[in-house]
Parts: C-alpha cells; structure tokens; sequence
C-alpha cells in the first residue's frame, strides 16, 4: 500500500515528460531530414526530365546524378553529428522514443535497399527495385503516424497521410518509369523536405521529431 502513493507520483512525472517533452535538438534532426528529401527529390525529378529525351547528356552527367546527392548528403550527416558533439544537449522522452524510430527505420531503409537490390540484380527485373521506395514510403508514413499519436500535430498528420497517399501512387507506377520518378521527386520534396524545413524553423513546436 505504501508503493501505490509512490506509484502514482512515478506515473504522473512520466505524463509530464511526455507533454512537456523538454531539451530536444529538432533543429539538427530537422536539417537531415530536410536535406534528405531535397537532394534526393531533385535527383528523382532530374532523372525523370532525362528519360524523357528532350535533354541530350553525356554518361558522365547520368554519374553524377547518381553520385552527388549521396555525397552531399553523407557531407550532410557527418557535419551534423560533430556538430551535435560540441552543443549536446539532453531530449525527453518523446523525443527520445521517436528518435529511436526514425533510426530503426533507417536501418530498416539500409537493409531493405541490399535485399532488393540483390534480388532485382539477380533477377534482372528492375520493377522489384521499384518496389523497394513503395515499402520505405509506407514506413515513413507509419512513423509520422507515430509522431502525430504522441504529440497531435496538424502538420505531422499531414505528413503520415502523404507517405501513405505516395506509396499507393507508386504502387499504380512502377511500369511506369519517367511518371514513377516524377512521382516520387514529388513526394520526398512535400513529405520530407518540407517537414524538415518546418522542424527547423519551429523547433520549440516540434520536440518530439528528434
């Protein structure tokens, strides 16, 4: 009986902690993300205008295409973390259990990319590799549906609703390729470059996004 008082207090300091949600760096997070969805929406949308045929260009341009969004985005990363090591700073709870996600998730990302890769390699059937932005479209949109549950913003709904909306898009694309890359230049500049840019401009709104 004498637990239950101490119980209750326990309790109520974690409600607390999920409301209040205090010291999170949603900036840093914030620019990732952003980053992310501009580097590679711009690359699905240029490799969109090229198998269209209006623009003549060289191997080498298809190369760089390919390479330059990582290397930014690596760059990106990288910068960001060190940063991040200078001004650390603590995160709550929220804050905390919705980081976790976004990271497995990109785990997630990482090995979903080798299987289908491979298989599509092997099977040489690139429409299996198509699939593969299908599925981590459905897995942002179960995140941010996540986010929205613990801390009921418009914008993070919204955002949920759109990785949704893209993935049963492409799904009706993949044979479709220029349409199918248009397509999701689209949905990573509007579901990922946008949010990321609302989280960096309204960081004290946004705690539980880092």
């Amino acid at each position: 009986m004498t637990n239950q008082p101490r119980q209750a207090e326990d309790d109520l300091a974690f409600m607390k902690a999920l409301m209040h949600d205090q010291g999170s760096d949603t900036g840093s997070f914030g620019i990732i993300y952003m980053s992310a969805g501009a580097l590679y929406g711009l690359q699905c949308l240029l490799n969109s205008a090229l198998l269209s045929g209006t623009i003549a260009v060289a191997d080498f341009a298809w190369m760089l295409i390919g390479i330059v969004p990582t290397a930014l985005f690596m760059a990106v990363i990288f910068y960001q973390g060190w940063r991040k090591r200078i001004r650390s700073a603590g995160a709550g709870t929220t804050s905390r259990a919705v980081k976790a996600a976004f990271t497995e998730a990109g785990i997630a990302t990482i090995v979903m990319a080798l299987v289908f890769g491979w298989v599509a390699y092997q099977r040489q059937n690139w429409s299996i590799w198509f699939l593969y932005p299908v599925v981590v479209c459905a897995l942002q949109g179960a995140i941010w549906f996540t986010v929205v549950t613990l801390r009921r913003r418009t914008w993070q709904g919204a955002t949920a609703i759109g990785w949704f909306a893209a993935a049963a898009c492409l799904g009706l694309l993949i044979d479709q390729t220029q349409t199918y890359l248009l397509a999701l230049g689209v949905a990573l500049i509007i579901c990922m470059a946008l949010p990321g840019y609302i989280m960096i401009r309204s960081p004290a709104q946004t705690r539980a996004t880092a």
